[in-house]
């Protein structure tokens, strides 16, 4: 933790970008789970009928 308060600023960009990044990419993840989940359970259900 010391070291840290110690490093350039310029070190804390690529680190804000990653906290841009990660909230993104959970959403996206999300979204592409539930799609596919939602797929899959039509297809199931209409398989099972």
């Amino acid at each position: 933790m010391a070291e840290w308060s110690k490093a350039p600023d310029s070190s804390s960009g690529p680190r804000e970008r990653a906290w841009v990044q990660i909230p993104l990419l959970t959403r996206f993840t999300n979204l592409f789970s539930l799609v596919i989940y939602y797929i899959f359970k039509t297809k199931i259900y209409s398989f099972m009928r």
